[in-house]
């Protein structure tokens, strides 16, 4: 214990962590420690453990001074990723690539699996809680569109689970290690009926373009009794990491080691990696020790340069909590408010305060980054909770009575709505492919930033990223405020234009607004019902994550709200038609919007605008599209299917507000028309209904289809 917290160790003990006895990390380690006992004064001593992860937090922690881990979970945890989000590691150093190990799902024979698909449902150990493994097999299982959620999952070292597949306990179990692994070979050499499942082209291409460190490998026929085909797979280098207090003389006798006995250890490892070339050492992300970065220097091993990457490549990171992300969310808030005051442009095209100061925020955060100087981590624990609540108020905006209400015309209109939000997102898809992206990325451009705006941008971002579209939500978010901007330039104009060109005012008719009065009504506050609205907002989202987790086993992927949407939406209507209980719509309104605040100011402050670079062009492109799109649209197809009169040319700058940016934008648009000219009180009661009440619910089913579609 002395030991490890000294702070450089001077004895010659070096405690060395492995992995479980049937994998290659414990074999491995075994021959370096004899080795070291033959040929040099380094008394080692091996410590058992959980695999990869839990054993850079024994480095971390002072616990051991050197071990073997996986080169992505190293990645990971040097950039504050996966399972060491915003905890990036400081102490652990690498030493030296040792070997690639692969990826291997051991399955019983009898049950005739032919695919990573077949796993459904079945007894499956996804190996050590802490292990690489396991982060392994939820990546392999993310290739196949499955989660540990879809299997009877175990967590079990490599003895246990080849244990418990031979008694029949379980029905298959993931492997990353070099082969031929022990474990697995005692199971073939007992001629227990294994066999090893090969990734599709599909999956390794998925595992390749989305995680760092990941190659194709195969998995030689013979390598295990019994299977005599070649298994395609892939794999990931190991790495021998230290503590950055483990001594120079230490670090130079175990690279020693490594070189002269190198033959020895491939013959352990089954591979042929010369450990000490450039491609080896520069797939290595993290900083290496300064001894080890001296020591390929002074053998003449260039390339990499690690003596470079041993202190200059740290990035020095901040971690805010989530009440103090949440404070700097709403500090950014009141700066949005004062430069809207100030600012007159910002007001004209009614662009939300969060998303003002979230602007000026993310670009101050990205000049840090860029600038090397720092990188602000947060915790958006609680932007969820405001992202599900906001949601929920908008599914209470639900009512049919008032929908039905508005006749004929309130219903083509939403037809209309739906179309457009098809017709985005089918143009986002398209546009993507003719230019070579990924049809996920041009989603970002679609209707989650057109129709949907800043929070429909916010909240299917990160589900987006989820699936491997690296800065979703930043580039969800630059497309709404584009949108904002662009729907309400287009709106007034092409709605002037038609009422002049085709002599419109002549045909403008005053109609009954009686039901849009009585809606309003409803909405007036009341300073003692607002515990009930919260109460009735909790309740929604409680049921909510019922009917959210019964959509989710369809397969299919959800907003982690819909459910909550869906339960608002059936109470709001059950009150509308019974009368037995009031929904407090007012205050409703008020506390959706709060949380809107937060949950944009939240999603604003953590955008990566970096991400946006390489970018640029094909982000242009796109958004060009939607803006032709919309023109279009708005023009030829809303103005003559409402009627091609008055009212529909003040429906058309409507649909530009809303199409592209939010309803506020389309009632800005519209009360300019009416301003000049006369009133429409049709056009003033279908956009709210719709685009209020409708919009964001059509808009989220419609979205989820798409991505289900894609993905």
């Amino acid at each position: 214990m002395v030991s490890g917290c000294s702070k450089e160790v001077e004895n010659n003990n070096i405690h060395l962590a492995t992995g479980g006895t049937g994998g290659t990390y414990f074999a491995y380690g075994n021959a370096l420690k004899d080795v070291a006992k033959q040929d040099s004064n380094i008394d080692m001593s091996i410590q058992m453990s959980a695999g990869s992860a839990a054993n850079i937090r024994l480095i971390e922690n002072n616990i051991v001074d050197m071990t073997i881990v996986q080169n992505d979970t190293l990645t990971d945890a040097f950039g504050g990723k996966g399972e060491f989000e915003g905890n990036p590691i400081k102490k652990t150093k690498a030493v030296a690539g040792l070997y690639t190990e692969n990826y291997q799902i051991v399955v019983n024979k009898k049950l005739q699996l032919n695919s990573v698909e077949d796993l459904k449902g079945l007894r499956v150990s996804v190996g050590e809680e802490g292990s690489g493994v396991l982060k392994n097999a939820k990546n392999i299982l993310k290739a196949y569109g499955l989660t540990v959620n879809d299997i009877d999952v175990r967590y079990l070292s490599f003895d246990d689970a080849a244990t418990a597949l031979k008694n029949g306990e379980i029905d298959a179990f993931f492997v990353t290690a070099a082969t031929p692994t022990k474990a697995i070979s005692e199971l073939a050499d007992a001629n227990v009926p294994i066999d090893i499942l090969s990734l599709d082209d599909r999956a390794v291409r998925f595992l390749e373009n989305s995680y760092d460190g990941y190659s194709v490998t195969t998995i030689k026929s013979g390598t295990y009794k019994g299977i005599n085909k070649d298994i395609t797979t892939v794999g990931v280098m190991a790495v021998l990491v230290a503590n950055e207090n483990v001594s120079a003389n230490h670090i130079d006798a175990i690279l020693n080691l490594l070189k002269t006995h190198h033959d020895n250890f491939n013959k352990i490892s089954g591979d042929t990696l010369n450990i000490f070339d450039e491609s080896a050492l520069n797939s290595i992300d993290a900083p290496f020790h300064k001894a080890a970065a001296k020591w390929y220097s002074d053998n003449g091993i260039t390339g990499v340069k690690p003596e470079i990457k041993a202190d200059t490549s740290v990035r020095k990171t901040l971690n805010l909590d989530m009440y103090q992300t949440v404070a700097v969310a709403v500090l950014a808030l009141f700066i949005g408010v004062l430069l809207k005051e100030r600012i007159k442009f910002l007001t004209t095209f009614c662009i939300p305060a969060p998303v003002v100061g979230g602007m000026v925020f993310a670009v101050i955060f990205c000049i840090l980054y860029a600038a090397g100087i720092i990188e602000i981590n947060f915790d958006e624990t609680l932007r969820n909770v405001c992202m599900v609540m906001f949601f929920t108020s908008v599914g209470f905006q639900a009512n049919m009575k008032v929908l039905k209400s508005g006749g004929k015309g309130t219903f083509i209109f939403l037809a209309l709505l739906l179309l457009l939000i098809i017709l985005q997102n089918t143009l986002a898809v398209g546009l993507s492919k003719a230019i070579g992206i990924s049809p996920l990325i041009g989603m970002c451009t679609g209707s989650i930033p057109m129709i949907g705006g800043h929070g429909t941008a916010g909240a299917f971002g990160p589900l987006l990223e989820d699936m491997n579209v690296e800065g979703a939500t930043t580039l969800a978010t630059a497309a709404a405020t584009f949108g904002l901007v662009t729907g309400s330039l287009m709106g007034g104009p092409l709605a002037n234009s038609l009422i002049k060109k085709k002599n419109l005012t002549a045909t403008a008719v005053y109609e009954d607004d009686s039901m849009l009065v009585e809606e309003e009504i409803k909405h007036r506050r009341e300073v003692s019902m607002y515990a009930p609205a919260v109460y009735q907002l909790t309740l929604a989202m409680g049921i909510g994550t019922v009917i959210s987790f019964i959509l989710s086993k369809t397969g299919m992927t959800f907003p982690v709200y819909i459910g909550s949407m869906i339960v608002a939406a059936v109470m709001r209507n059950i009150s509308e038609y019974t009368d037995k209980f009031r929904i407090h719509m007012g205050e409703i309104n008020d506390l959706g919007s709060i949380c809107l605040s937060v949950f944009l100011g939240v999603a604003m402050i953590t955008l990566k605008l970096w991400q946006l670079a390489t970018l640029a062009l094909p982000l242009f492109i796109l958004l060009a599209g939607q803006t032709v799109l919309m023109f279009v649209f708005a023009r030829f197809i809303v103005f003559k299917l409402m009627g091609s009169d008055y009212d529909a040319a003040v429906l058309a700058a409507g649909t530009c507000g809303f199409g592209m940016g939010a309803t506020p934008n389309a009632m800005a648009n519209m009360q300019a028309v009416t301003e000049k000219y006369l009133p429409s009180v049709k056009a003033f009661l279908i956009v709210p209904i719709v685009g209020s009440m409708f919009a964001d619910f059509l808009n989220s089913l419609t979205i989820t289809f798409f991505i289900n579609f894609l993905s």
